[in-house]
């Protein structure tokens, strides 16, 4: 009788612990299915990305004719998991003031519905506002002669801001500065230096002030004179450290003004390190 209590002793211990195992193996299986799920819809998360600006959002001087930084920021998003589909828009058009991005912004339609539908709206401004006052002006320039440009362009940004929140609250704006291309080859023009550096200043207070805005300097990148003073003390050569002294791997050799292929590449990668940056905070 004891026997046959402990067989059946035994043939239920061996029920329940295989009805254990299956539930185990059941809740693994599920767990799993649900994280591959949610990875998956991650993966096919789409972004719309809209450039609009001024040259260097055309991308002249990007000699690939592939559009400057756009394309560069798209491809570096695609590889991450967070993004299967980056689709882009370029708006950008060489000469471009504030005022006439903004004019363009009210004119096209397409721009406007553009922007309404995108999850980005990347802009470069300011260059052509501080050219304009230099040509004006030409060697007769003062520090003097852009305080009522950069009032103008102020209150401009301003406006082309709001106009762009006010066809999508929503729309994550990253707003690139400006910087000094003569820095490195004029560095006893300091005039220059300082205009880009308040100018900066302007754009970043009004960057500030917008919701979801995020301003990107440039002024730091575009300037590697730090990093040729080290590379200068390891030359032996003087005629090659003055070389180097006078040259900027990241500008177009044809003008000395817009970036080169490297120079857009650093933009993609500031932008990219940006959006991600803001991806992790809203998470």
């Amino acid at each position: 009788m004891k026997k046959g209590r402990s067989i059946i002793g035994i043939f239920l211990f061996l029920i329940i612990a295989s009805l254990l195992v299956v539930g185990l193996l059941t809740v693994l299986f599920q767990s799993n299915s649900t994280n591959d799920e949610i990875n998956s819809e991650l993966k096919k998360e789409s972004l719309h990305i809209v450039a609009i600006g001024d040259s260097l959002t055309q991308g002249v001087g990007d000699t690939s004719n592939s559009g400057g930084y756009v394309p560069i920021v798209a491809d570096l998003l695609e590889e991450t998991d967070t993004y299967e589909e980056v689709t882009t828009s370029n708006y950008g058009k060489s000469g471009d003031r504030s005022d006439q991005i903004l004019e363009r912004f009210y004119e096209s339609k397409a721009i406007q519905e553009d922007i309404a539908s995108a999850d980005i709206v990347v802009l470069t401004v300011g260059g052509n506002d501080i050219i304009q006052t230099l040509k004006q002006h030409l060697l007769k320039v003062t520090k003097e002669n852009f305080i009522i440009p950069e009032a103008t362009y102020k209150k401009n940004l301003n406006i082309l801001l709001s106009a762009f929140k006010k066809v999508n609250p929503e729309v994550q704006l990253f707003v690139f500065g400006i910087y000094n291309p003569y820095s490195i080859y004029f560095p006893e023009i300091t005039e220059m230096e300082t205009i880009a550096g308040e100018w900066n200043e302007t754009t970043k207070e009004v960057v500030n002030e917008t919701e979801n805005a995020t301003f990107l300097p440039l002024a730091d990148l575009f300037n590697p004179s730090l990093k040729q003073e080290e590379k200068k003390d390891s030359l032996i050569n003087e005629e090659d450290a003055k070389e180097l002294e006078i040259s900027n791997p990241y500008l177009y050799e044809e003008d000395l003004f817009h970036p080169n292929e490297a120079g857009y590449q650093l933009m993609g990668e500031v932008l990219f390190q940006a959006i991600v940056a803001e991806k992790k905070e809203n998470l």
